[in-house]
Order: structure tokens, then C-alpha cells, then sequence
């Protein structure tokens, strides 16, 4: 199978765009690929086709749609990459399908997906995602062990290749590829400048308070303006993509996740964008990638942290380059969609 002439299918479901994302860049590398969607994302980001169904209810009707789709796409695509454990069928039983048609697949895994649940819940970590995630937050995702075990066994026994951060594929027993997030950076035009007598404005923009920590960011952001710190402070929730990025390019500081122990989507687009990012970075992310820039603060020290870049802020350009040229070694999507697909298929050509 030769990369240049495969035709790639990226789907069903569209987490923090990635679907979008992997096609894009593989389209940019001359290479056939298409990001099919089931449901918009909540926060509208974009892809290339999208499929409909018989209303919202499963159903004969839509079971045989289903099964529409699925031979209809054999017959388009060469290469098929999922993501967040989503397939079309039920059982997981499309993937051992596309094996014995003689399909290349992968399964990406962005995070509550595949997390070990039990393993943070009972950590030694004073501060894990986990421990702070509401019920609520449990049950959009499906946060049920049970499943997110027996689905990523059946996942990993029929497929070809496996991406996840470390922190999270406790359950994949070392059977997966370092994930490396895909933006599109030419999209992104950094911004570096700090205005002469203008107020800092730091943003926090969650996607779930539990699991970002902003009750933490909300306890740091009180206590900096009770000592009498002069600067802004934007909240911003249920936003689609294209309003956080314009609060993002309106902000001097992001602080993004503070309970996790790594850095998100939004981190990297705000390095793209050169601002200062912080995040509450673990120990061992530095064994991965020993030059990351982000300001590594934790619930600990973020009022103290905080107050050290504002008065400071004449260093946040610094900071803002050296996150932007972080995001164009690690997060380019033209690269990294390229290298998802080789070690998917297995070739070097």
C-alpha cells in the first residue's frame, strides 16, 4: 500500500476537531482524506461530510442507514482512522470487518475515552483530572470502566495502529504511538506585542470546570484582585471555536488545565496565537518533551505564579515566541497527519 495513492477515511466522531484536522493535513500532502461526521461538535468544528439518519432514534430504519454508510465507505476508502472508540457498528464489529477486507485502521484516543478512572482516582497525586470531574461530566462522556475496558480490548485486538497520550493508555498495556495534537497552524497568526500601559488580561476557557480545575483558576483569579493586582479576567464557556479563538487573541495569558497534569488543545492554540499559557504540568511530561514552554503552574502556587507574570509582563513576549515555535516543532497537523497514517499503514513511502 503506497501512501500518495491511499484514500483515507477520518471519523465517525470529530473530538476538539481531529478528524478534520488529520484529513486536512493529509489533503495538504497531496493524499485523498475525508473527515465524515455522525453529530456536529458542541463546539462547531468543521468537517467535510456528514451523514444523516432517520430521526434520533435507533431503529431498523437507521440500522440499515448504518450498514448504508459503512459498505459505501468500504468501497471509498483505503485507510479508515477513528477516534474517542467510535465505529459505526455495534460490537465494534466493522473493524474486524475492514481487517478481513484488507483495510488499514486506527483508533486515536484523546483522553476521557481511555483514561484509567480507578488508577487516579486512587492516586498519590494531590491533584488528578479525575478526582475533580463531576458526575455530571462522567455520564456525557461515559465514564463507565467496565466499557472503556472491554471496548478498547476488542479496539486494540482488530486494529493496526494506537495513539494516546501516556498519562492516559494505562489500559493499552504500551500498545499505542505517542499522540502528538494536530493544529493547523497557518491558520494562526501570532501576536507577541504587550500594549504600554494597558491592563493584562488573562483568559480561562473551560470545556468542563471539573476537569480543567476552574474552581481552582476562579480561587487564584479572587485572591490576586483582593491583594490589589490591577488586570483583566474573561470567563469563557459554551462558546463555539471560532469566539474562543477571538478571546484568545484578545488575551495577554491562558490558563488552561489545572487538575490534569498536561496541556490541551487550547494551550496549543494559544502558543500558536504567542501567548503566555499556562497549565499544571506533571513531572514526567518533561520525559516526553523536556522544552515545553508553558508556565507549569499548579492550585498550589497559580495566585502566586499569576501575580509574577503580571507584574512581569514585560517577559510575556518571550514566553509567547517560545510557545509558538513549541507548536510548529510538535503540533504541525501537515506533519503530524502524515506520520497518523505511516505508522497506520506501515510503510515509509
Amino acid at each position: 500500500m503506497t501512501l500518495m495513492k491511499v484514500r483515507v477515511f477520518c471519523g465517525y466522531s470529530n473530538t476538539g476537531g481531529i478528524a478534520y484536522k488529520i484529513a486536512e493535513g493529509l489533503r495538504k500532502n497531496g493524499i485523498k482524506a475525508d473527515s465524515v461526521v455522525i453529530d456536529d461538535h458542541i463546539f462547531s468544528y468543521p468537517y467535510h461530510k456528514k451523514l444523516y439518519f432517520w430521526g434520533n432514534k435507533p431503529g431498523f430504519i437507521n440500522r440499515l442507514i448504518k450498514y448504508y454508510y459503512f459498505i459505501k465507505h468500504t468501497l471509498l476508502y483505503d485507510v479508515f482512522i477513528f477516534n474517542t472508540r467510535t465505529t459505526m457498528l455495534s460490537r465494534k464489529g466493522d473493524l474486524k470487518i475492514l481487517r478481513k477486507l484488507g483495510k488499514k485502521t486506527a483508533m486515536i484516543y484523546v483522553g476521557c475515552d481511555i483514561r484509567d478512572k480507578d488508577f487516579y482516582l486512587n492516586s498519590e497525586s494531590k491533584y488528578t483530572v479525575c478526582r475533580n470531574c463531576s458526575d455530571s461530566y462522567q455520564n456525557m462522556v461515559g465514564c463507565i470502566m467496565e466499557i472503556k475496558k472491554n471496548e478498547a480490548k476488542k479496539i486494540q485486538e482488530a486494529i493496526d495502529a494506537s495513539f494516546s497520550h501516556p498519562f492516559d493508555a494505562m489500559i493499552l498495556n504500551g500498545k499505542y504511538h505517542y499522540l502528538y495534537l494536530l493544529l493547523e497552524l497557518d491558520k494562526y497568526t501570532p501576536d507577541y506585542s504587550i500594549k504600554p500601559g494597558k491592563r493584562i488580561k488573562i483568559l480561562h476557557a473551560p470545556s468542563d470546570d471539573g476537569i480543567k480545575g476552574t474552581n481552582y483558576v476562579l480561587k487564584a483569579i479572587n485572591d490576586l484582585k483582593d491583594s490589589g493586582i490591577e488586570f483583566d479576567f474573561e470567563l469563557l464557556k459554551n462558546k463555539s471555536h471560532s469566539e474562543t479563538i477571538t478571546s484568545i487573541k484578545n488575551a495577554d495569558i491562558l490558563i488552561d488545565q489545572m487538575v490534569t497534569g498536561w496541556y490541551g488543545l487550547i494551550s496549543i492554540e494559544a502558543m500558536a496565537l504567542g501567548k503566555t499559557t499556562v497549565c499544571y504540568l506533571r513531572d514526567e511530561l518533561y520525559n516526553y518533551l523536556p522544552d515545553n514552554p508553558i508556565i507549569n503552574l499548579n492550585p498550589d502556587n497559580l495566585t502566586e505564579g499569576l501575580k509574577k507574570l503580571i507584574l512581569e509582563k514585560e517577559k510575556l513576549p518571550e514566553y509567547g515566541k517560545k510557545g509558538r515555535a513549541f507548536a510548529e516543532k510538535y503540533h504541525d497537523y501537515v506533519r503530524n497527519s502524515y506520520d497518523i497514517l505511516k505508522l497506520t499503514v506501515g510503510e515509509n513511502k
